[in-house]
């Protein structure tokens, strides 16, 4: 009986031990998935600079904090094995942790490593690049005159208008996917490729979560340049900045916040900047106004290529409801990398140069011209600024 006893309590404490260690491997799965999850929404808002941070911090609040209790905690971006190891946007995060059981070290086990891994990435809507934000309006995207439109990502136009689409005038429109919450109208010799899918659901401000610059005191006013070859530097420029009459302008890197009055280049003027984001929003006593390239102008921008803004390169306030409409048109060589976010007024655009990537998000988009809207982010660290939703994939 003693001899039975001893294997019997021996079995039990086996069963417990087993038990135990099970559920620390449960609580360390939730911990390996919010850590995965953590870190990629955290390249989804903020980049990639503070994935491994964010995800042990997010481990951290689940009982398992990287360093402590022989917790280790290591985050990869892309994932080091499984599917998504040449996916960007994945984060895998692996904790492991010593577990010494509690009769198992009685007969000289020692301790158990106790592994758990998981991997988060974000879904396929960050494909798209044209996003028509109107919930109702009757052509609130809208081809006519013979424009030739080539899209390199997703479509989606949110209006519930029977004719939220409206393809005119020998037009014609290719992209990979078109999605409307409504329907559209196709007539005049015009083509769509492929056809839209209609009825599909409302697709929210891609851009909502990204937090505007801070709008200071003005730095300069009624920047007015006709003539002569300057260079601007970032600031808070109230009234806008006006530029014309053929003159040559250079914008140092960084960010221009334009208070009241927006961007006007026209009269063949030459402006180039790098690395370059304009905030568009208004102040006491400087009304808002649109951004237009027109006339002739030749334009070379690109977005910032690191930080939260990375990739933005037109950011409208979006507390601006009624505000004047937005037109890149009429430049002689316009090339504009970046995202033109306009999420409560309109933009008119056509043709320029091509580039790396262009995004549009507007209330009504109208395209004037030929265009092409190209799709390759390789210069961004996190990708697209257009993102899709983080879930669970490993």
């Amino acid at each position: 009986m003693a001899v039975s006893s001893a294997v019997l309590i021996a079995c039990a404490g086996l069963a417990i031990d087993a038990g135990y260690l099970e559920l620390v491997k449960t609580r360390m799965q939730l911990a390996a998935d919010a850590a995965a999850v953590g870190g990629a929404q955290e390249m989804k808002v903020n980049g990639a600079a503070n994935v491994v941070s964010a995800a042990q911090n997010d481990s951290a609040l689940n009982g398992f904090t990287n360093a402590q209790n022989s917790v280790s905690i290591t985050v990869n971006r892309p994932p080091l094995s499984g599917y998504y190891t040449a996916d960007t946007s994945a984060v895998e995060a692996i904790v492991t942790q010593s577990v010494t059981p509690y009769f198992m070290e009685l007969v000289g086990s020692g301790a158990v490593t106790v592994k758990a891994r998981s991997v988060a990435h974000q879904g396929a809507s960050g494909s798209g690049c044209l996003f028509v934000l109107d919930p109702s309006a009757s052509g609130a995207f809208s081809l006519s005159n013979g424009v030739q439109l080539v899209v390199k990502c997703g479509v989606q136009v949110n209006s519930s208008s029977a004719t939220a689409m409206t393809v005119t005038g020998g037009t014609s429109l290719t992209a990979p996917s078109i999605g409307v919450v409504g329907g559209y109208s196709l007539n005049g010799g015009s083509s769509i490729t492929p056809l839209p899918t209609i009825h599909v659901p409302v697709v929210s401000d891609p851009l909502a979560n990204l937090t505007p610059p801070t709008v200071g005191a003005c730095n300069y006013t009624n920047t007015n340049i006709t003539s002569g070859s300057p260079t601007l530097s970032p600031g808070v420029y109230c009234n806008g900045i006006s530029i014309s009459n053929g003159t040559h302008v250079t914008l140092n890197p960084g960010t221009y916040i334009l208070k009241g009055g927006g961007l006007t280049v026209a009269g063949g003027s030459t402006v180039s900047g790098s690395s370059v984001l304009f905030y568009n929003t208004s102040g006491s006593g400087y009304t808002y106004g649109g951004v237009n390239l027109n006339n002739g102008c030749n334009v070379t921008f690109s977005a910032p290529t690191s930080g939260s803004l990375a990739g933005v390169l037109f950011f409208q306030d979006r507390s601006v409801v009624a505000g004047a409409a937005t037109s890149f048109t009429g430049g002689a060589s316009a090339a504009l990398t970046g995202t033109l976010y306009f999420p409560t007024t309109t933009v008119t655009y056509s043709g320029g140069s091509s580039t790396a990537y262009t995004i549009l998000i507007a209330k009504q988009v109208q395209f004037s011209g030929g265009a092409m809207l190209n799709s390759d982010y390789s210069s961004l660290p996190a990708g697209s600024p257009v993102k899709g939703s983080v879930a669970l994939s490993e």
